[in-house]
């Protein structure tokens, strides 16, 4: 289309050497650089994007001369109330987070939020969630937290950013009228996850 931008069309296929290049030349003598990327945790593919992205990684620095600090990972995840669907989730968070610490490279959670599908496959708003989903989601929350910092090597830790501190209201262009948050909207209510995601932090 017309008004599409490709970085490659212009600069060519090694781009990102060029931006890792002119971003250490012009930028602060102690810039970490990350490649940030979503679906990392993919259960549909087996973790697939993320393996790619390391052969990437890998293919960038064979120059000797590009280094890239770390990978970002944007995990805006949602809980399944479908217990083996869920179950297959949490399972790639694992391996998603074994195959960046592997990597040696800093480790860092760029968009965490969490959506609600039902049993039946469908999402969840948050009017209609329940004490028990709500409470799914602060448990998963835990988890994923918890899994984070057994995993990645303290050294490689970089941060956990929360993408939504509140629910996303009806109107919302993301996840319209989700219990995303780890409060209700306008900060009003602490929710279940507020607790999931502290407990996530403490329990380690």
């Amino acid at each position: 289309m017309a008004n599409d931008f490709y970085w490659g069309d212009y600069l060519g296929d090694e781009y990102v050497r060029l931006a890792v290049k002119f971003a250490r030349e012009y930028g602060p003598s102690d810039i970490k650089l990350f490649v940030n990327d979503f679906n990392l945790e993919s259960d549909w593919d087996d973790n697939q994007k993320l393996k790619s992205l390391i052969k990437w990684i890998e293919h960038w620095e064979d120059d000797g001369v590009t280094v890239i600090d770390g990978i970002g990972t944007q995990m805006h995840v949602s809980y399944y109330m479908n217990p083996d669907i869920q179950a297959s989730k949490e399972a790639h968070v694992v391996k998603m987070f074994e195959l960046m610490a592997a990597t040696g490279k800093l480790v860092v959670v760029t968009e965490l939020d969490m959506g609600l599908v039902d049993e039946n496959g469908d999402k969840v708003l948050t009017v209609d969630a329940t004490d028990e989903q709500l409470q799914a989601m602060s448990d998963y929350y835990k988890f994923i937290v918890q899994k984070y910092l057994e995993i990645i090597p303290a050294n490689q830790q970089a941060g956990i950013t929360h993408w939504c501190p509140t629910d996303s209201p009806a109107d919302s262009s993301w996840r319209g009228g989700e219990p995303v948050g780890l409060w209700t909207e306008k900060f009003k209510t602490r929710k279940h996850t507020y607790a999931g995601f502290a407990k996530g932090l403490s329990e380690n």
